[in-house]
């Protein structure tokens, strides 16, 4: 019984040291909204989410990828390089690649036609305030489409990443929650995406919520929940 007394003490005093501490000192965000921030994990560190999936395998390299949308066949990875960063701002490189099968915004399309998609992408981040950073960067995405049609008539979807300009901007309230903005425009996709979100950090937990409004094609309006975990190594 006296075990059983100082086991559920442990865990009283454990578990809210390990879920509830200041999760967001000390370990930037990499991602603002939907936009690349300056910054990689910690050497060690990785993320499990609903979908994204996240390893430094340095203190200045992460690979990662995004599991549910192997699901639905569209294989993908990346990698992110920190090029340098200190308490005021950093600056980072990254690339991604991805490989579906798509359909076509012309009558005559089979919908089995595959694309390969790679983009390379730089991202810088600048404090400019006590509790807020700038996050701006640019992306190069090229596709190879295996029966020499036009990008433009590849039909846009609410996960399309051409070519484009981005920026956002973090306020952190606390060490604990934090308010997102960001904005872009696609170049090869004709659309602009603007969003905003709050995210809520513990030391593992993760908690993003936010919506956004992508206006290439039809336009999309985009929900942002994200679930995951961040652990130290």
């Amino acid at each position: 019984m006296k075990r059983k007394s100082i086991f559920a003490l442990l865990v009283i005093l454990v578990i809210p040291a390990l879920v509830f501490a200041d999760g967001f000192e000390g370990r930037p965000i990499t991602n603002n909204l939907f936009v690349p921030t300056g910054y990689t994990l910690h050497k060690g560190e990785f993320t499990v989410g609903i979908g994204p999936v996240a390893f430094g395998i340095s203190e200045n390299i992460q690979l990662e990828t995004n599991i549910l949308l192997w699901l639905f066949q569209i294989y993908n990875g990346g990698a992110k390089i920190s090029l340098f960063k200190n308490d005021f701002n950093a600056f980072s490189a990254g690339v991604g690649l991805w490989s579906f099968n798509s359909d076509f915004a012309d009558d005559d399309a089979d919908g089995d036609v595959s694309v390969l998609g790679v983009g390379p992408y730089a991202s810088y981040s600048q404090k400019i305030g006590p509790s807020t950073k700038l996050h701006v960067g640019a992306r190069y995405s090229y596709f190879e489409i295996d029966d020499d049609r036009d990008l433009d008539e590849l039909e846009v979807g609410a996960g399309s990443d051409g070519t484009a300009v981005f920026g956002g901007l973090e306020y952190s309230m606390s060490h604990r929650t934090k308010f997102v903005v960001d904005g872009g425009y696609d170049f090869d996709f004709e659309g602009g995406r603007f969003g905003g979100g709050v995210l809520f950090g513990w030391n593992m937990f993760r908690l993003k919520l936010g919506v956004a409004y992508y206006s290439a094609g039809d336009g999309f309006t985009l929900p942002y929940i994200g679930l995951w975990w961040r652990f130290k190594g």
